[in-house]
């Protein structure tokens, strides 16, 4: 068996090789075919051992030349976390709880359905590196981890030392939780690997592939440094999680004696990370089209809300990232190549915004709101909302907006955390109806008026997400009649209150007059209406029948003001004039009455000549009215 191929001593977990005491005493056809996914390829051989030949056909299983894109576990899994020695074990874990990304199983393809895997997760980022070779830069000059001015020279990575060629980032929101996934390439095959991925909040300036020279990286309190180490013989590597610190005790380090440097190690756990490098065979990478051979590729999800990154009520964002290798384990060790940053978006925290239209627009009405957004403890901006600082209760006004939206009429809160909330309109003031209520949201967020509660919005926030919610409500408005009429028996010439009076708006209901002349309508829209007088009351005559009233404010009959419509009406008088003869049909009259003194006839007149002549006018409105009678003797 010495001179068997060393790389042909690989087989999978369950087929040991034919050994000399057993398979290679006996025929081939002894042994049971191979499974599916295993096939006999190569020549015809002769293999000498202690001094006895026997000629087979050597296998040489597909297992040991894996077709890229696959893995050793028929479950996908393309690990073994214990060792690359016979027989392997793989075990491939779960995505971890609350997440969907397979991010342990050393591969970038979807293993089970319904899944996400690099091959298709959303928001996927990548970094690519220089071409190896004189062109490839990397840190200089003994750069450690700490070391935030640094020296990047050109030239080949050493052997020695991981070549990167590109590394990939994604994060998501789910479940309450926010998830990181990275994932690293390398062009040389390495028994170790000790990987750094820089997450920075803010960008550095000139920091890219080509850069060299001296340069200082822009790291802001409260940076990550992820670490991923790995030893030739597991599959599984130790993951770390660093906060950059630039205030504080020393002690604060987990490397440096001084200030600021990359504080104590959270070793991240099985409870809140999960990693893998395909450390068996050779898998495919779908995004770059490539062959990774084992080793060079390696993985890791980390729920950053269960690590304390995103800690409750508060918000953080970081928009670039870089790799870069170790030289070593050891943190102190020389950083040597990179990848350079490339922006990123992982943020926890959202937008919600909170706009009070009235119909129509611009009415001066407070309305009232509560929610379940937390206000923001003393001294911190978590969330911050304008209009209002106590986002659980605020108080909305569309006073004055015509069309567009003020700071009187919007709660907007950025820094929101990622979640579900809801935000309820109060008690509708008097007038108001809910008319409608609409939200919109960005790709991944949500918000819906709720099917029980229609003055409820109920709304999912995820991280860098927008919801705006729109609520609508319609004024309506009341008309008051008021009638009066002259009546001498109140001893005053000035029009009094008259009862009885019929009135309708818009051809409605008929409404009539009360002791006090008043007739209201309410439920009225905001607008102009027409209010018709249908009825006088007994003795008096319309004035106007009908009048349009403009209803611009806001009321009810029994609350606020509403809109004034007056009515006048006429008292009438019935007026007889009477010529007859003190001897029967000695003379004969006429009479005519008029209007003024020339205008129309009234009543019955003109009367010619008889004897007795009766000229009656009923229902005359207060005015002049001249009758003329001409007697013949």
């Amino acid at each position: 068996m010495s001179n068997i191929p060393r790389h042909c001593m690989r087989h999978r977990r369950g087929y040991a090789l034919p050994t000399a005491s057993s398979a290679i005493t006996k025929s081939v056809s002894a042994e049971p075919p191979p499974p599916a996914r295993m096939r006999l390829v190569g020549t015809r051989r002769r293999l000498r051992t202690k001094g006895f030949a026997i000629a087979t056909l050597v296998a040489t299983l597909s297992a040991l030349y894996l077709v890229p894109g696959h893995a050793d576990d028929p479950s996908g899994c393309d690990f073994d976390p214990v060792n690359t020695k016979a027989p392997f074990s793989p075990s491939c874990v779960p995505p971890l709880t609350g997440s969907t990304f397979e991010g342990g199983d050393g591969n970038l393809a979807v293993n089970t359905s319904g899944n996400t895997d690099w091959a298709n997760v959303a928001g996927r980022n990548v970094g690519i590196d220089q071409p190896s070779g004189r062109t490839d830069n990397s840190f200089g000059q003994g750069t450690k981890e700490d070391d935030a001015n640094v020296t990047v020279v050109s030239g080949s990575i050493p052997p020695n030392k991981s070549d990167l060629s590109r590394f990939y980032e994604a994060s998501e929101f789910a479940n309450n939780s926010n998830f990181l996934y990275l994932a690293w390439e390398r062009t040389n095959v390495l028994g170790s690997a000790n990987m750094d991925f820089e997450i920075n909040q803010n960008t550095t300036t000139g920091f890219s592939g080509t850069t060299v020279g001296p340069i200082t990286l822009n790291r802001t309190a409260g940076d990550l440094l992820v670490t991923f180490d790995f030893t030739n013989g597991g599959g599984k590597p130790t993951l770390g999680l660093l906060f950059w610190v630039t205030s504080g005790a020393a002690s604060q380090c987990f490397s440096s004696s001084s200030l600021p440097c990359w504080g104590n190690r959270l070793g991240l756990t099985s409870a809140n990370s999960e990693g893998a490098v395909n450390n068996v065979d050779t898998v495919t990478d779908p995004i770059a089209g490539t062959s990774l051979p084992a080793n060079t590729f390696g993985e890791a999800a980390i729920n950053l809300t269960a690590a304390g990154v995103f800690p409750a009520g508060t918000c953080e964002a970081f928009g670039s990232a870089f790799l870069k290798s170790r030289a070593s384990a050891a943190f102190t060790a020389e950083v040597k190549d990179f990848v350079a940053p490339i922006p990123v978006n992982i943020r926890n925290c959202g937008t919600i915004n909170i706009i009070k239209h009235t119909d129509p627009r611009g009415v001066n009405q407070d309305f009232g709101y509560t929610s379940t957004i937390p206000n923001p403890p003393t001294g911190s901006a978590t969330p911050s909302c304008s209009g209002d600082a106590t986002p659980s209760a605020f108080t909305l006004n569309d006073n004055g907006n015509t069309t567009g939206d003020s700071a009187a009429n919007t709660e907007a809160c950025t820094n929101v955390p990622s979640g579900s909330y809801n935000v309820i309109e109060g008690a509708e003031p008097t007038g108001f109806t809910l008319e409608s209520l609409a939200c919109t949201a960005t790709t991944g967020s949500s918000g819906s008026q709720n099917g029980t509660n229609p003055a409820r919005a109920d709304i999912t926030l995820i991280p860098s997400g927008v919801v705006t919610c729109t609520y609508t409500n319609k004024g309506s408005g009341a008309i008051l009649v008021t009638k009066t009429g002259k009546n001498h028996n109140s001893g005053t010439s000035v029009p009094q209150p008259l009862a009885g009076a019929v009135f309708n708006v818009d051809g409605g209901a008929s409404k009539t007059t009360d002791a006090n002349g008043h007739a209201c309508v309410d439920g009225l829209t905001i607008g102009t209406h027409i209010v018709n007088e249908t009825g006088a009351p007994t003795g008096y005559a319309i004035d106007t029948a009908s009048q349009n009233v403009t209803v611009s404010g806001v009321a009810t009959c029994t609350s606020g003001t509403p809109t004034a419509a007056p009515f006048t009406d006429s008292p009438l008088t019935d007026v007889t004039a009477t010529a007859t003869s003190e001897l029967p049909g000695a003379t004969n009259s006429k009479i005519t009455c008029v209007v003024g003194t020339a205008g129309a006839n009234i009543g019955n007149s003109p009367q010619g000549f008889a004897d007795p002549v009766s000229v009656n006018a009923n229902g005359l409105k207060p005015g002049t009215y001249t009758c003329t009678v001409v007697i013949d003797p």
